[in-house]
């Protein structure tokens, strides 16, 4: 992690320091340390830090306010920021400066201090991309980077449905003995509300045959009509 070392005399030091590349995003931090007493005398945990940076090739200003970790320990104060693209939109050397505010009011005398702690510069490192990656110059993630985003959500999305798809999918049949159906059956077991088999069978003899004269869908049918019987149960009597 890129680490910077704030000295009681306002110095800015690198003690740790990693590739951080151009417009790469939340993808790496920054931590500041200070002492919680500053020149043993004035406790720096309430007050509040800014970091002010200028960037390396437009010169643009800007400020990010910076926020105490809780897990610092009893002699130091740890802040920790991550490197957005904004932070690293320009490769080259950042100018880093920070600043420390504090009032502290005297019930005594009733009057307010304005404590003011502000830092020399110190510098903060971006590597460039390489050439076929930098031709689309942005201040934020460059629109390459934001349609490669989208073309990755659309995948996960359609992969995500096409196994939806693949699991109701039926892939055979099956007959139900006791229900008396003939259901389809799909990965996660029986799909659907089944057909019966006697509709199943009334369905088909009609296909093979035609409606029976006698309302009875037996399969006989030359029988009825020539008897005139309205039913094959009544002709076998």
């Amino acid at each position: 992690m890129y680490t910077l070392r704030i000295t009681d005399d306002n110095n800015v030091i690198t003690t740790v320091k990693e590739s951080l590349m151009e417009k790469s995003n939340c993808v790496n931090f920054i931590q500041i340390i200070i002492n919680k007493l500053y020149k043993e005398q004035i406790d720096m945990t309430d007050t509040t830090a800014y970091m002010k940076y200028v960037l390396p090739v437009t010169k643009k200003i800007k400020m990010t306010q910076l926020i105490a970790d809780t897990t610092t320990d009893e002699s130091h104060i740890l802040y920790t920021i991550p490197v957005t693209a904004n932070i690293s939109a320009e490769p080259g050397d950042i100018e880093v400066s920070f600043t420390f505010l504090k009032l502290v009011h005297d019930e005594e005398s009733d009057t307010t201090t304005s404590y003011v702690r502000k830092t020399e510069s110190g510098l903060i490192h971006i590597t460039k991309l390489a050439q076929f990656d930098s031709y689309e110059p942005s201040e934020m993630l460059t629109e390459l980077d934001q349609r490669i985003l989208a073309l990755m959500a659309t995948a996960e999305d359609i992969k995500k449905l096409g196994q939806a798809t693949y699991d109701n999918m039926p892939i055979d049949m099956k007959l139900d003995s006791e229900a008396k159906k003939l259901t389809l059956v799909n990965a996660n077991g029986n799909t659907g509300d089944g057909v019966g088999i006697a509709d199943l069978s009334d369905s088909i003899a009609k296909e093979l045959t035609g409606t029976d004269p006698d309302g009875t869908q037996d399969g006989v049918t030359h029988i009825d009509k020539v008897t005139g019987v309205q039913s094959l149960d009544e002709l076998l009597k």
